[in-house]
């Protein structure tokens, strides 16, 4: 069988996507995550993220925040279904902030609810910890459930038959602005936290 020998999928990306957004790429000197918090939160974060992330969790924030811009460039011309996949994305980026500060920085162990590790532990953990860890908890896992009522579109009739449920525009738009809040208030409040810590003396 021929292989194909097209264009690498990088390559094949920026050729198909739209003109602004391949520009702004490009701008962007690979500083995804840092363009993408400072869109959300509409200021500059006090905090240098590749610094303080380090490795692999920069990496990856980075590779998720690009995922967000690939989908739309700025937060505020996300409109009906793209918030689907902008926050499946944003919430892999902001998951490793939250894998760092509990694991790196405070040193502690996220507990396991079943055999395997889910997301939503990670946003147990904070809020049971009570006080802006769980704000910051609560806010994820909210968002979390709206992630899910994206994927969960089956609704069953009288008779049992299932059929796909419609999501329309305007529910979209609903929850993206209770999605892109809770971010914004979330990475507000989490740089704060991080920033005390780190002045801390040891």
């Amino acid at each position: 069988m021929q292989s194909f020998s097209g264009a690498s999928t990088p390559e094949y990306q920026l050729n198909y996507i739209t003109s602004d957004v391949k520009d702004l790429l490009n701008e962007l000197n690979n500083q995804f995550v840092e363009y993408l918090t400072k869109d959300i939160i509409e200021s500059e974060l006090q905090l240098n993220l590749k610094q303080w992330l380090g490795s692999p969790y920069y990496q990856s924030s980075n590779e998720n925040a690009k995922d967000c811009l690939e989908h739309c460039p700025t937060v505020k011309h996300i409109w009906g279904r793209k918030i689907k996949g902008w926050t499946d994305s944003a919430l892999k980026c902001y998951d490793n902030f939250l894998l760092k500060y509990i694991q790196i920085d405070k040193g502690e162990s996220i507990p396991k609810t079943y055999a395997g590790i889910k997301e939503t532990d990670v946003y147990n953990y904070l809020i049971g910890k009570g006080g802006i860890e769980q704000e910051i908890g609560q806010n994820f896992k909210n968002i979390y459930q709206i992630r899910s009522a994206f994927q969960h579109i089956q609704t069953e009739e009288k008779d049992g038959i299932r059929i796909p449920k419609r999501i329309s525009n305007s529910q979209c738009n609903k929850w993206r602005d209770v999605i892109i809040q809770c971010f914004k208030h979330s990475l507000i409040a989490f740089s704060h936290m991080v920033m005390g810590e780190n002045k801390v003396p040891k």
